[in-house]
Parts: structure tokens; sequence; C-alpha cells
């Protein structure tokens, strides 16, 4: 592998006896070859700030810059004051562009004293570029010194006039931001007829819909069911437990652009009050432009002009209470509170990094349903999602659950008890060999790994555990998951003799697994269980089931 491709690898992070061949390749790369490497050297951490530090007075002004980027990137994420100190240092530079770069990286930190290092700065004479990153550095990191100072900037050029008016607002957000974002209550009414928004996996629109029927008619398109003429709270919208988030959705009108739009929306709508009361304080709101990128100068209009109208609204990502999606293309504006205490999952005490999402597993018991009698297994446990779904569905006899993962079964142990999930089992066992009988229900969401799918155990996995579920069911059983593998296990499931529902792909975050749903057929008198013999003739050797 090329040194150059090395540091492509997103997950290559340099050995230190290959430290100082990087730091000297950071240096002499390309622009284009520059980026990669300095995440690679910012993956080590103080080792590699270090060693760029001591090169500094050797290097030209065009190798200063870039190794002061990855200093003041390291000290982003490392309380080292050395690595301040050199930055503040280089604001003496005799190349200006060094000077700016040492600007620009104290203003992403908060260490003590940089305040006044940049106050010191901003006393000399600066050209327009380092006078600009000066004010947006203070606008960023200043306290009232700074604000005193900017207050008495002024530009006869429109751009810094504009720079110096968004560091004023970005310090007076800054000074009145909470500890951490406002939790929204759910409980206040919208008061005004609104259209609520639900927002879900593509592929589970259906379930969605079905699971909020009793507010009313709702309308479905693409990740989102919509339903018009609702003034209640949006607490009562969370019988949608598959929904990924509850909002607000507003109509732009098309003959208004950018903010323009925006504005007037929430104005018309007369959601800003509504807003305000379900923080207790004026909201804070991320705004994102759906297909446009970041659109920072776009946030910054859309703060001035809150400020200019008076309205009580603040565009802060970094403490937002709230999110408003802006999807010019069509035309609409979507509200979502996004600090809430979901009131769905509040069993949910233990998570794991593999686990299934809360919303796939109550889609998936949707899609199962309740019965009394049930007796329910899960092979691949978990964290205990899928059983804890489907037990607060309605009764049952007993429940089971297994996985190869101790871990995992600690988890699942702790969601059920706070779930008060009762007469459950857990067993450490393979999904292939599980001992449990009489299931009326096996509910899962298989593991969807990649190195499964690399070592080729993914398919084995797969038909094992099938084959194992088909003996294990009792005559009118149903098996619903996620398949990861769909025309494999389909083909499998009708060889070994169960009926086939395909309810379509979902979306899981880069996958898309098939709902599936395997139904083993009730026996008539006459009716025998599909013969090992005729299984292997359809290229599949399975073992009866017991009958």
């Amino acid at each position: 592998m090329s040194e150059q491709s090395r540091f492509s690898d997103p997950g290559y992070t340099p050995a230190r006896s290959e430290l100082d061949a990087a730091v000297h390749a950071l240096i002499e790369a390309t622009d284009d070859e520059a980026t990669p490497i300095e995440r690679s050297l910012a993956r080590v951490g103080v080792p590699a700030a270090s060693l760029a530090r001591q090169i500094l007075n050797e290097a030209n002004p065009a190798s200063r810059v870039r190794l002061l980027r990855l200093i003041a990137r390291v000290a982003r994420e490392n309380s080292e004051p050395a690595l301040v100190e050199e930055l503040c240092a280089r604001l003496s530079d005799p190349n200006a562009n060094v000077q700016r770069a040492s600007v620009i990286g104290l203003g992403k930190l908060s260490q003590p004293g940089i305040e006044d290092a940049l106050l010191d700065y901003a006393a000399r004479e600066h050209a327009l570029p380092e006078q600009r990153v000066l004010i947006e550095a203070l606008g960023k990191i200043g306290g009232p010194r700074a604000a005193e100072w900017l207050v008495a900037q002024t530009s006869q050029d429109d751009f810094t006039t504009r720079v110096i008016e968004r560091a004023r607002l970005m310090l007076a957000r800054t000074a009145s931001r909470p500890a951490a974002a406002e939790l929204v209550c759910l409980d206040i009414a919208l008061g005004k007829p609104q259209t609520l928004l639900w927002t879900c996996r593509e592929g589970l629109e259906s379930i969605v819909a079905e699971q909020v029927s009793a507010l009313g008619t709702v309308e479905v398109s693409p990740g989102r069911i919509c339903l018009t003429n609702f003034a209640g709270a949006l607490s009562e919208a969370f019988i949608g437990r598959s929904a990924l988030s509850v909002g607000v959705q507003l109509q732009l009108d098309r003959g208004q652009s950018g903010i323009d739009a925006v504005i007037d929306a929430l104005k018309r709508a007369e959601i800003l009050n509504w807003m305000a009361q379900s923080n207790g304080c004026v909201p804070r709101v991320r705004l994102d432009f759906i297909g446009q990128g970041h659109q920072r100068a776009a946030v910054w209009d859309l703060q001035s002009r809150l400020v200019r109208d008076q309205l009580p609204l603040i565009a802060d990502p970094t403490a937002a209470s709230w999110e408003i999606c802006v999807d010019s293309s069509q035309a609409r504006l979507d509200i979502v509170p996004k600090r809430i205490d979901d009131p769905r999952f509040t069993w949910r005490v233990e998570e794991l990094p593999s686990a299934s999402h809360p919303t796939i597993a109550a889609a998936l018991a949707h899609v199962a349903g309740p019965n009394p009698d049930d007796v329910v297994w899960d092979p691949f446990v978990g964290s205990g999602l899928e059983l804890i779904e489907r037990a607060l569905l309605g009764p049952y006899r007993a429940i089971y659950g297994t996985d190869t993962d101790e871990r995992a079964l600690t988890a699942a142990r702790a969601n059920l008890v706070a779930a008060k999930v009762k007469h459950v089992t857990l067993y450490n066992r393979d999904a292939r060999t599980a001992p449990v009988r009489d299931i009326t229900l096996i509910i899962t969401n298989p593991p969807l790994g990649a190195r499964l799918v690399r070592d080729g155990s993914l398919g084995e996995l797969m038909e094992a555990t099938l084959t194992h579920g088909w003996r294990v069911l009792r005559p009118g059983g149903r098996w619903v998951w996620l398949s990861p593998m769909p025309a494999r296990t389909a083909s499998i499931a009708h060889h070994l003799g169960f009926k086939v529902e395909c309810l379509g792909l979902v979306d899981v975050g880069g996958l898309k697994p098939e709902l599936q749903v395997l139904r083993v057929p009730e026996r008539g008198p006459t009716s025998t269980p599909r013969s090992p013999q005729k299984a292997a003739r359809k290229g599949r050797i399975v073992t009866r089931r017991d009958g």
C-alpha cells in the first residue's frame, strides 16, 4: 500500500515510529493530499502535535499554516496548555497567513487566556483578512470584553459589516446559552390546528399509519405520515411507537425564497408562542436545509431576521431543543422537538452498540400482534427490545430469549426488569440449537453485521436458525423478522413448509433487510409436515419438525 493510499483509509492511525515521516508528508503534500494526512495525525493526538511544534521554526510559512491547523485540531480534543501557548505565540509570527491560522485555531477553543490573547492581537493594525477572522474568533469565544470591542467595530466594507453583525449575534447567543438544551414539554396543546407529522424509517410507513389511526385519517409518503387539523398535545401522537420523530409540518410559500419563506411560515402558523410555552423559555433551534449542506450563511441570515423582527427564537445548534428542517423542493418546513423525554421507551435503561432501534422492535411486534396464548422466543435477543415490545402489546403465556453474548443478556435482563415483563427466561444458547419448544411466535431482528457477510457465515446462520425454528414452532405459529438475506430466507422458509409473506424492504441505516412473516400452516387431520427428502429435492436438507 502506498503512503498516500494509507492516509486515505479513514481508519488509519500512524504508529509512533511513523510519526516523523507522516508529519513531513503533511508538509510536502498537495492541498488535496494534506486533509487526510492531517486527519490521521490528529487521531494520534498530543504526540503528533508535539512533533509539529518541534519543527515549526524550521518550516516555511505555508508549512507552518498546516502544522498549526494540526496543533489546533489536537488542542480541541486535548486540554494540553502547551498547544494553546503555541497558538498564542504564533499571533506574533511575521507572516500574516500564519497569524490568521493561529486566530482561526484559537477561535475554536475555550481555554482561559485566549480572549486576552486575541484582544491583545486586536490592538494592532491588521489587513481585512486578519481582521475578519479575528472578529469571527472573538464572536465564538469572547466574553464581556470581546462584546465591548465588537460593539465598537465598524467598517465601510459590506462583507466585513456582515461579519461584525454575525459575531455580535454569536456572542449574544453564547452568553445566554444554557448549560444543556432545555427539555421540551410534550403536554402543551397546539391550540391552533396544525399538520401533525410523524417521520419513520422508509418501509414502516403503513405500520405507523395503523398505530396512529385512532387520531384520524392520515396521508402517507416515503418516510412521512401526516395528519391535518390536529390541535392537541404532541404527547398524544406518541402512540406511533414506530415513528422516529413527532412534530409539526408547515407549508412554505413557493413565491418566496429562503429565509423570507421560513419567517413568513413561522409567523403565519402562530407557532412560536407554543414552542416557547413548551420550552419555558425562548426556544433554541437547529436549522437544516434538506439536500443543501450546512448552509451556515443561511443560519446567520435567519438569526439576523429573528433579531430584527423581534421573534422569540434563537438559531443555536449547540444547545438546540428543536430542529427546523427546510425542504424547499417540497415547499415545507418541519418543526421537530429533539430534547424530549420519549414516553414510549422509558424502560430502555441499557443499550448495546449492535442492538436494533426500539422503533423497529415496535414495528415487528405490531406486525406479530398479540395472542394471549403466545409462547414467544427471540433467538437473537440482544438487549431485549423485541420481547419487551411484544409484552407491552398484551397478554402472553411465556417469553424466552437466547443469545451467545453474555453482555447482551445482562442488558436484556435490566431492560426487561425496567419494563416489568414477567414470565421471561433468558438463556446463553446458540439460536440454532436453543432448547425451546411449543413456541407460537418467533420475533427477532437478526444480526446484520458486515463481518458475518464477509466471512460467509450469515447464510448458514440464517438457514440453520430457520430450520430449528421450523422444528419448535407449533402449528399456526408465526415468525416475524427483518431478513438480511430476503430471497434466500424466503426460499428456505418456503421449502421448509412455511407460508411466506414479504412485506417490503426497511431502511435501517444503509442496509435494507426485508420485513417477512413466516407462518406454520394449521394441520388438518390428514396434513403432514414436509418431509426431509422432499425439502432435499428442493436443494435443502432439513430435519423434520416434531409433530
